[in-house]
């Protein structure tokens, strides 16, 4: 069976910050499932990670290997592939859209702006979530 491919998703983790270090330049989706002899893993087990922290650096995935690159950033990498692939609840609540994730609520804008701000309101809470998981 072939992992799950998505390109819009791989996009949407190229837009996050790097989970290591916050950078937002040059960040790449890393793949971090289990996978075969050449062949990458889901694309849904991708987090992001500047090229540093990826390929180059001492300290990178690809250096390190998924355990120790864990251990050394202080990373538990399934429990950041599991909030990265949460879906929010986007209801219609009181003229605005509002998500709802993980018990928390997100106004994301006014209806009558359209979806297309709310939907980048979205993607700045994802953005927000991830530099408080980063922090703590």
């Amino acid at each position: 069976m072939k992992p799950a491919r998505s390109r819009p998703y791989l996009a949407w983790i190229r837009m996050l910050p790097c989970v290591v270090c916050g950078s937002t330049r040059g960040i790449e989706a890393a793949h971090t499932g289990p996978h075969g002899l050449g062949q990458k893993s889901s694309d849904y087990s991708a987090i992001p990670l500047c090229q540093k922290h990826h390929w180059s650096g001492r300290d990178s995935y690809h250096k390190l290997g998924p355990r120790r690159f864990a251990e050394v950033h202080n990373l538990d990498l399934r429990a950041i592939v599991s909030r990265l692939t949460l879906k929010p609840t986007v209801r219609l609540e009181g003229g605005c859209f509002v998500a709802h994730l993980e018990g928390e609520r997100y106004v994301l804008g006014k209806i009558s702006n359209g979806f297309a701000p709310a939907l980048r309101r979205m993607r700045e809470v994802g953005r927000e979530r991830m530099a408080v998981d980063r922090a703590s």
